[in-house]
């Protein structure tokens, strides 16, 4: 109820209003927020003395009333200030709009003239069909005149058949450029807003004269994202990362040559490779209703790869790619208490039909070490890491990233700078030219009863290949599983000479593989549990 009196509200001020000349206002600036962006307009009116009323135009159709800001030029007093949307208002069609719509005109135009020739042709070949008889029922005809007048039929039915046919394809041909047409019309159109939004302003001016206008307010109708290219090299090589937002913008108006800036907000969380967790084990009840107590196995991506170092690094820093200019050039970065501001120093163009924009911000190039890591319990693939210090100067969001690892695309992660350690750990897609794989060893694992106890024993062999040309240093790691009840005991029985965490059950090995060297490791351990009892170990 309260929507529709404020739609009727609006559209009485329109037609009330309708006499009033509509003062055009420029779009000068857009500070785009992560949600929502503040619009600052210009204007320029001639006032009489005394009380005025002014419709700005070209105002957007989402604002937020309490936002609104209007100063004036001169010592003009603002009595009111209204929001109102001209729903009758007849959007122009554009240069591009109206081309199309000529083209289709022309077109209509030449299906018109084919559908007219395709008419006449059917109709003589009616009258072919119809007037085919030679000669009367009395009357015979020469062998000569028969002849010549089947030729003649011959001939002329199949000229207008080709005719016909030459006439159908391009028809076809016609009608598929016109839908073309249309449809290039109906995504022109998404360009524009079917309603106009407005301010009514009664303003109260000591004088006659100019008086310049500047009109800020807030639009919920825009948005931006971070996103990043990231590009690592060879090994010692700096991790480049191009910043990037990815800015929509639905406010009903097109933002034309603006002052365009971005502010920072809304941190998320993520992560890419896989962590593994405490393996605890437990009874499992024999009827398939799950586990007998509340803890279960877990293997799930959660927060930094464990295991990689944290270092503190005074001497990091970060640099700009030096290159040829590109729109990075024109970002200048203001930080501020509580965010950071990317203002763009040329004139930027965002049109208002909700496609989502590209802006690159900034490029920077920073120290990354890598390493590769490989957890095959629970993933056969082993995953680049970079870790990159001096991260927390660059105001990264979280945000999906794009990765190119040597000039060849690898796929997509995430960045989740949401981190308290002093290095990142950037997840750059997985690698196949490094092998990983575990085995059971079978000849090694046995299943043994000792009286009312069943004992368990499993062999497992992991093995890793470096395949490329260099060589890599990598974090290998499995695990072995720790009992939480006081009736099932567990036992490492060989550990492959990796550094062995107790509590957790994690088995960490820091590996450096020549190109094409083959290492293989070994791990054993054992399980005892009451023989009729089910247990998570598989």
């Amino acid at each position: 109820m309260q929507r529709l009196i404020l739609f009727f509200a609006g559209l009485w001020l329109v037609i009330a209003a309708k006499s009033e000349p509509v003062i055009p206002s420029v779009l000068r600036s857009a500070m785009v927020y992560r949600s929502g962006a503040e619009l600052v307009h210009t204007a320029t009116a001639r006032l009489e003395q005394g009380n005025n009323q002014l419709i700005i135009g070209d105002i957007s159709n989402s604002i937020d009333p309490s936002s609104i800001r209007v100063k004036c030029s001169s010592n003009v007093t603002i009595l009111s200030v209204t929001v109102s949307t001209d729903y009758l208002k007849q959007q122009p069609a554009g240069p591009v709009i109206k081309k199309l719509q000529d083209s289709i005109l022309g077109i209509e135009k030449q299906l018109a003239q084919t559908a007219v020739l395709t008419k006449t042709d059917n109709e003589l070949l009616d009258v072919l069909a119809s007037n085919k008889s030679i000669g009367s029922t009395t009357t015979g005809v020469s062998v000569a005149e028969l002849a010549k007048m089947m030729d003649y039929y011959r001939q002329k039915s199949t000229e207008l058949r080709t005719e016909l046919s030459g006439y159908a394809d391009r028809t076809a041909q016609l009608k598929d450029r016109q839908h073309r047409l249309d449809l290039q019309i109906a995504e022109e159109e998404k360009k524009n807003s079917k309603t106009g939004g407005a301010l009514v302003l009664q303003l109260m001016s000591p004088v006659a004269g100019p008086c310049d206008l500047t009109i800020s307010y807030l639009t919920t109708a825009a948005h931006w994202d971070p996103s990043y290219d990231l590009k690592a090299g060879g090994s010692g090589e700096q991790l480049k990362i191009l910043y990037k937002a990815r800015l929509v913008q639905t406010s009903g108006i097109d933002w034309r040559q603006v002052k365009l800036s971005l502010s920072t907000a809304l941190p998320a969380q993520g992560g890419n490779a896989p962590v593994l967790k405490t393996w605890f084990l437990r009874f499992l009840d024999p009827y398939g209703r799950g586990y007998l107590n509340s803890n279960a196995k877990s293997n799930t991506v959660a927060g930094a790869v464990p295991g990689v170092a944290v270092t503190r690094n005074s001497d990091a820093f970060f640099q700009k790619e030096e290159e040829k200019k590109d729109l990075g050039d024109y970002v200048s970065v203001n930080e501020q208490q509580m965010d950071a501001v990317f203002d763009i120093d040329i004139p930027y163009d965002v049109a208002g039909n909700g496609k989502e924009q590209s802006v690159e911000l900034k490029e920077y190039q920073l120290p990354c070490a890598y390493q590769y890591y490989a957890a095959p319990g629970v993933d056969r693939d082993a995953y680049l890491l970079g870790q990159v210090v001096g991260w927390e100067k660059l105001n990264l969001l979280p945000g999906e990233a794009s990765i190119m690892v040597e000039g060849t695309y690898i796929g997509k992660s995430f960045i989740d700078p949401g981190s308290l350690q002093d290095t990142l750990n950037l997840t750059l897609g997985r690698d196949k030219r490094i092998v990983v794989k575990k085995e059971k060893v079978t000849d090694f694992s046995s299943v043994k009863f000792l009286g009312s106890n069943k004992k368990q024993v499993f062999t497992y062999e992991i093995t890793v290949r470096n395949n490329k040309k260099d060589k890599v240093s990598m974090l290998l790691k499995d695990q072995y599983p720790i009992s939480s009840d006081k009736d099932i005991e567990e036992e490492l029985l060989d550990s492959g000479g990796a550094v062995v965490n107790k509590d957790t059950g994690i088995l960490t090995w820091k590996l450096e593989l020549a190109p094409g060297e083959s290492r293989k490791f070994r791990v054993s351990y054992s399980v005892k549990y009451p023989k009729d009892k089910y247990v998570n170990i598989n």
